[in-house]
């Protein structure tokens, strides 16, 4: 598949607090402001590219800035360029570019500078997440004949977006004890029940908008994604929902959360596969599950251990000889009966990197060591593990085993997040709500 079907643009601004604020539109397309378009017919070909698509406050939007970020959703998605799928996608560019504006104006309102050094650095996380080479992305977007500046404009909204949300709504987004308590209870209540790991794209029936056109839409991107076209791209620039800066991600929901008619389409799948579009009272659900589990299960990989370890060289300079390995070797079997024992044993007879090794998850070890004290109890020492260049025995000092649960500061920064987000959106709905708006195409 070509490169540019396999994009994944996630900017860096998307991230906050370890999860993620939605810089998607939602507010509905009629109403606000000057109110808008019907959007029947895209730019002309021969419009010229400089007169006015839309004005959104002091700011002007052109049709050029439209045609260059329909170019944008084109080579980052994958979707064929044809003048079919370009008409259908006019009302979320122009949306998607009203937003960047007002973001953008609330960023200058509050003196808030995103500097091009920021905006580079998004441009390279792009490229490392897409297995990109450095400048990669650059040459991709030329070849689409897609410049550069019109990506550098989403992510400059997208990184002030972040700054103004810090600013103004992080210091008043607090989360209370009893709030972390009913979530950590709610989620043990829940334990033992199916769970799917799940992604979506959401597009929704605005007022005024072709539902047959929506429709027609996301049975596209449905295609696509079966196509091989990765479901984080298309939910990144196509859906609407807060979940479209994460690629559409909603993490892990318990059978039972979702609307009804999402649950019997979840329900159906197999891991890796897409829904058909989901009609809801609010619009058009694509839904791809990744994974199923039971809600909670422990993970022996997210068990903390503490160990001790003493290691023998066997090759190089320092190796040991074969009858001095083998006399250590039974040495560490009948005298090491707890850590401080084998931490003495390691100052004694060990080589280099022997002693004392600080708390890791057993996920984060080597293959052959994780499976060599996976049941080990402490103060148990491992069998012999042959690993490159000499013999390994470890010892587990403290074992803190994963009870399938979040810690209450995940929780607590889960939340957070959550409330970030939602009020995000309603600023975002606020600022759209007070703009003069006045959309011409």
């Amino acid at each position: 598949m070509h490169i540019r079907s396999r994009l994944l643009i996630v900017a860096a601004a998307g991230l906050l607090c370890g999860g993620g604020i939605a810089t998607a539109a939602e507010a509905p397309l009629g109403g606000l402001g000057g109110g808008f378009g019907n959007y029947n017919n895209a730019p002309a070909q021969g419009a010229n590219a400089m007169s006015i698509a839309a004005v959104v406050n002091e700011d002007i939007i052109t049709v050029f800035d439209v045609q260059a970020r329909l170019g944008l959703y084109m080579a980052s998605s994958g979707l064929e360029n044809t003048p079919d799928i370009r008409q259908r996608l006019m009302p979320q560019v122009v949306n998607a570019l009203i937003d960047d504006r007002l973001k953008l104006q609330e960023a200058r309102r509050l003196k808030i500078v995103t500097t091009e050094a920021e905006i580079r650095s998004s441009v390279d996380t792009i490229e490392q997440r897409n297995g990109m080479r450095a400048g990669g992305f650059r040459t991709m977007l030329g070849q689409a004949n897609v410049d550069i500046s019109t990506l550098y404009t989403q992510l400059e909204a997208d990184l002030a977006w972040v700054k103004v949300i810090r600013k103004e709504l992080a210091r008043d987004t607090t989360v209370q004890p009893q709030e972390v308590k009913a979530v950590m209870a709610r989620m043990k209540a829940n334990q033992g029940k199916p769970e799917h790991l799940l992604a979506e794209i959401f597009l929704p029936i605005n007022p005024g908008a072709s539902e047959q056109a929506v429709r027609q839409l996301a049975d596209r991107l449905v295609q696509q994604a079966r196509a091989g076209t990765p479901f984080p791209a298309l939910a990144q620039q196509f859906s609407q929902s807060a979940t479209a800066a994460l690629g559409g991600d909603l993490g892990w929901v318990v059978q039972g959360e979702l609307e009804p008619e999402l649950e019997t389409m979840v329900a159906r799948l197999e891991p890796n596969q897409y829904t058909d579009p989901i009609r809801t009272s609010s619009g058009y659900h694509i839904m791809a599950l990744r994974e199923r589990r039971s809600s909670g299960a422990p993970d022996p990989r997210m068990s903390v251990v503490s160990l001790s370890q003493i290691y023998l060289p066997n090759l190089g300079g320092r190796a040991m000889p074969p009858q001095k390995i083998a006399q250590v070797s039974e040495e560490i079997h009948t005298k090491a009966k707890t850590c401080a024992d084998m931490n003495t044993l390691a100052k004694e007879v060990g080589g280099p990197g022997s002693g004392p090794i600080t708390p890791v998850y057993l996920g984060g070890l080597p293959d052959k060591v994780r499976d060599a004290i996976t049941e080990l109890k402490p103060n148990q020492v491992s069998q012999p593990v042959e690993v490159g260049g000499a013999r390994l025995f470890v010892m587990i000092c403290n074992r803190k085993d994963d009870t399938g649960l979040p810690s209450e500061e995940q929780v607590m920064g889960n939340l957070q997040n959550e409330k970030l987000t939602n009020a995000a959106r309603q600023k975002l709905r606020d600022l759209r709500r007070a703009a003069l708006i006045d959309i011409r195409i």
